[in-house]
């Protein structure tokens, strides 16, 4: 039986977040110009106990589900996208470890106590210099885990670090020194002291078109050492739980903060057609055919891809990762890639130039916008997938999509 209706805990959050995205809306144009790192808002996040947000109630978190994480992040887009996206690698890195059947239960408490009891912050990392969004093989880590005394210590880069200079810890994948396997993998909890930690370097290099704010630069780790107990996991299998396992927290999180933007594109815009009079009319603009027309297809869309996004979370809550729960996660991945894209285009039309001026908020949100079709997955993957999985056909029969890079010969020396 389908029941999407929200429980008090889950509405509870629900409606916090919808409150705090008014107050971080206020600051949004102020980071997004000069690409600060809103520290001020995960100060309040973390007062207000949404640490714990994608963290099961036996842990001491909300318990709230996928679901419940789900519809919180569409509120907060709608206030700061670069807030919703940055936190997001929070609540990434908890659910996807507290989720985790390899991670043991010690070390589940240990992280959930870090971020509950301790108030330090996560953030994700698994996008290299040389991955491409279209091709998740490119995803395997080759960031080195060489194991020494006590630890490990790390040596590589990672890209498209958000949230990286306000993070305690960071959680990544490396491959094992040595290992045969290309897929073979070691979950870390990388601590990294806000970008302070020995051997992390942070290149500057996030001045964007849109999230400016998520600071997502380039780390480069040399010889940063992880202690054993920070290492959760390893797995022989890394695409299979990067993907299947994690696909709420690994593709459809990041969904979510996207639909967010596209339904505060679709408030804004009614917001102002509904207040805004042409000389010479008694009516506001809201009242013409287009203006109608745009707002109904822009709802219609958004609407669909939501209802889409709330289906596949509650069965990814009701059935755990199956392989249906990620076919309805590439479905409503791509609903919203599409319907967010078109919204942003629409509302530009509908609003004129209003829209243009950067000291109103719906400039910024299209900016924000620009990048939901090219979040991993793709759109063009999305479809792919979907393509796929409808059609019975196996995904890893089609992977890699493009022919393989000869290995290099070693040179010989007389």
């Amino acid at each position: 039986m389908l029941d999407f209706t929200f429980t008090e805990e889950q509405q509870k959050v629900i409606d916090l977040c919808k409150e705090l995205a008014k107050d971080f809306r206020t600051r949004a144009a102020e980071h997004d110009r000069d690409r600060t790192a809103p520290d001020e808002n995960y100060e309040i996040l973390k007062e207000k106990g949404l640490y714990g947000i994608s963290i099961p109630k036996e842990y001491g978190g909300f318990g709230i589900g996928f679901q419940g994480y789900a519809a919180a992040a569409v509120e907060l887009a709608k206030g700061c996208a670069s807030t919703a996206n940055s936190f997001n690698m929070h609540a990434n890195a908890c659910g996807t470890i507290l989720s985790q059947p390899l991670v043991s239960e010690s070390a589940k408490k240990m992280v959930a106590d870090l971020a509950i009891n301790q108030g330090k912050l996560f953030s994700v990392s698994t996008s290299e210099p040389a991955s491409s969004s279209l091709i998740i093989t490119s995803f395997i880590p080759s960031v080195q885990a060489v194991k020494v005394d006590g630890g490990y210590r790390i040596y590589g880069k990672k890209a498209f670090c958000s949230m990286i200079e306000s993070s305690d810890y960071v959680f990544l994948y490396a491959h094992p020194e040595e290992d045969p396997n290309p897929e073979a993998a070691v979950g870390l909890l990388v601590p990294v002291d806000k970008g302070n930690a020995e051997g992390v370097t942070i290149h500057d290099v996030w001045d964007t078109h849109g999230m400016r704010a998520t600071r997502s630069n380039t780390v480069e780790y040399d010889g940063t050492f992880v202690p054993d107990e920070l290492a959760l996991y390893k797995t022989e299998d890394f695409l299979n739980d990067f993907i299947m396992r994690s696909a709420n927290w690994t593709i459809a999180s990041f969904a979510s903060v996207y639909l967010g933007i596209g339904m505060g594109i679709l408030e804004y815009t009614t917001e102002l057609l509904t207040a805004k009079n042409a000389k010479g009319f008694s009516q506001p603009q809201a009242f013409h055919p287009d203006s109608r027309r745009r707002v109904g297809e822009m709802a219609a869309e958004l609407h669909a891809a939501y209802w889409s996004n709330m289906y596949a979370a509650w069965y990814s809550d009701t059935h755990g990762p199956t392989l249906e729960a990620f076919h309805n996660f590439m479905r409503a991945k791509h609903m919203i890639a599409s319907a967010v894209s078109n919204a942003s285009r629409s509302a530009q039309i509908a609003c004129g130039a209003h829209g243009m001026f950067k000291n109103l908020h719906l400039e910024r949100m299209v900016r924000d916008a620009a990048t939901a079709p090219i979040m991993p997955p793709t759109i063009d993957a999305c479809a792919d997938q979907v393509g796929l999985l409808t059609m019975g056909l196996n995904p890893a029969d089609t992977a890699p999509p493009l022919k393989a890079e000869e290995p290099k010969k070693e040179k010989v020396t007389q």
